[in-house]
Formats: structure tokens, C-alpha cells, sequence
């Protein structure tokens, strides 16, 4: 999914002025230029892998930006807390599948990437109205069959926090097909709060899935980027999941055997969707 309009003007617009308010005035109009050159060349590029570009002229030109190594052990923190409650919830459901998912999409509230901040409190509300989020009838039985059949499963994560909850769905998974083998990617490097191999590691993935990452430390799984055996990994899988927007902006139209879980934040996938803002939507490519 190449950058468009609205998305270069939305990262124009979050990373323009994102420097330091004492920062020498030249140093600031050579970040400034580098952004809108990042934004403007190539057309071809997604609007992670740009985004991540900026990033590094940040950090280039004004030091390290800041750290998410908190804030991310925080919700790994708060959300393993309520594992119990998650899990608890999915086997008593009617269709322990279908609570799961719902519970995967609450989780992808959990960015600081999409938005400025994370109200706890309207997370708990989310994870708690976690039924209330609609799902196809027809895409879940689809996605059920695929588990059913599968033996490979790849599934791309995207933030901390949120990956407690896609535990909860790999356990269910799982449950549904016990031979199924599961494969984890999360990100190759730090970029805000998307999940890498120290949180997979704090919220005890390793449990229910084999840890790879992808090669690149990009909010999302560019092609081009990621790493030969990320990519033997997507390619040999016989179903994947996809979590979030920006997993979804670089895989798109892939042509994979793939389901996207996320949450619409931003006006283009409520537009893309017509869906209100923070519906949960699972996709199938």
C-alpha cells in the first residue's frame, strides 16, 4: 500500500515539528527538510518505512528520541495482569474463537505510534465490552476452517501490550488445532512501542510460539526489508495473522493466505472501511 496523500500529509503534519523546543534553529530546518524529503521521494515507498526513515534523521540530527522501553514493560505489565480474566473469558464464551479475536482487537488500542496517548481507562472498557465488537459470521468460519487445516500458522504482531491479548488467541488456536505450529515476528529493532524480541520474552510468548523477528526495525513488514528468513517464514506458512495498521500498509495486496485484526484509528481506514473510529475489524486478503 503505497504512502497517498492523506498519509503524507498525516506525517508531515505528526513529525514536522517534532524536535526538541530548544533545539539551534538551523538544526531544526535541516530535520525539517529531511522530513519533507523523506515524505516526498519515492512515491513507491509505505508510510511505515518512511516513517521509520524520519526517525533516523531525528536521532541523526538531534540525538536519541525518546525512549518507549517503559512504557512498554508497563502495558506487558498491565496486560499480563488480566490474562487470567482474558482467558477466562474466551473459554466461557459461547465461541471461544470468536471472543479471542475480539479480545486481539481490543489490544490494538495499545499505540502510541497512531495516537498521542493510551487511556487505560478506555482500554479496560474495550477488553470488558470485548463481545460487543461484531464479527462475519461467514469470515470466522473461514478463518476457523483455515486453522482446522493448517499445520503452519505465521503470526506478525504489532505492539507491546497488545501481544498478551494475541497470546490469548494463539492458546485458543491451539486449542481448536493442537498440532498447529506457530510462529511469532515481531519487530527487528526498537520503533515506539511495537513489540520486539524483550517483549515477547517479558509476556511468556515462547510458551505457546516460536520468536522470530523481521529483519527490520519498521513498523510493519515491508518486502523489501525484511530479513530472508522472516520472509521463508510468511512464504512457507499456510495461513497468517496480521496485527494492525501498519502490518496491514505494507502487506496488503500480498497475496498471502491472510487475515488482518486491527482497529481503525485513523480517518483513512474508517474511510476505507466506513467504520466509526476504534471499530475492531478482522479482514481477509
Amino acid at each position: 500500500m503505497e504512502i497517498n496523500a492523506y498519509c503524507a500529509a498525516c506525517l508531515l503534519g505528526k513529525r514536522l515539528n517534532d524536535h526538541p523546543a530548544d533545539a539551534d534553529p538551523k538544526l531544526i530546518e535541516a530535520y525539517q527538510r529531511r522530513v519533507r524529503a523523506i515524505i516526498e521521494d519515492n512515491p513507491h515507498e509505505t508510510s511505515p518505512e518512511k516513517d521509520y526513515e524520519i526517525y533516523v534523521a531525528h536521532d541523526e540530527i538531534f540525538g536519541k528520541s525518546q525512549d518507549f522501553g517503559p512504557i512498554k514493560r508497563h502495558f506487558n505489565t498491565l496486560m499480563l495482569q488480566l490474562e487470567p480474566v482474558m482467558l477466562k473469558g474466551a473459554a466461557g464464551a459461547d465461541d471461544p474463537l470468536r471472543r479471542a479475536i475480539q479480545y486481539a482487537m481490543t489490544g490494538n488500542f495499545i499505540d502510541f505510534a497512531a495516537m498521542d496517548s493510551v487511556d487505560e481507562n478506555h482500554l479496560r472498557k474495550l477488553i470488558d465490552g470485548a463481545a460487543d465488537f461484531p464479527i462475519d459470521d461467514g469470515l470466522l468460519d473461514d478463518f476457523r476452517r483455515e486453522i482446522l487445516g493448517a499445520r503452519r500458522l505465521v503470526y506478525i504482531l504489532d505492539n507491546c501490550g497488545e501481544i498478551v491479548m494475541d497470546k490469548v488467541l494463539m492458546r485458543v488456536m491451539r486449542e481448536i488445532n493442537p498440532a498447529l505450529e506457530i510462529t511469532a515476528l515481531v519487530k527487528g529493532g526498537p520503533i515506539v512501542n511495537d513489540a520486539t524480541i524483550e517483549d515477547a520474552e517479558q509476556v511468556r510468548l515462547n510458551e505457546i510460539a516460536k520468536i522470530m523477528d523481521t529483519g527490520c526495525p519498521i513498523a510493519g513488514v515491508p518486502e523489501g526489508r525484511i530479513s530472508d528468513a522472516c520472509r521463508a517464514a510468511m512464504n512457507g506458512a499456510d495461513v497468517l495473522v496480521s496485527k494492525g495498521q501498519a502490518n496491514y500498509e505494507t502487506l496488503c495486496g500480498c497475496g498471502l493466505n491472510l487475515f488482518y485484526i486491527f482497529m481503525c484509528k485513523c480517518q483513512l481506514f474508517m474511510d476505507r472501511f466506513n467504520v466509526p473510529q476504534f471499530s475492531g475489524l478482522i479482514v481477509r486478503e
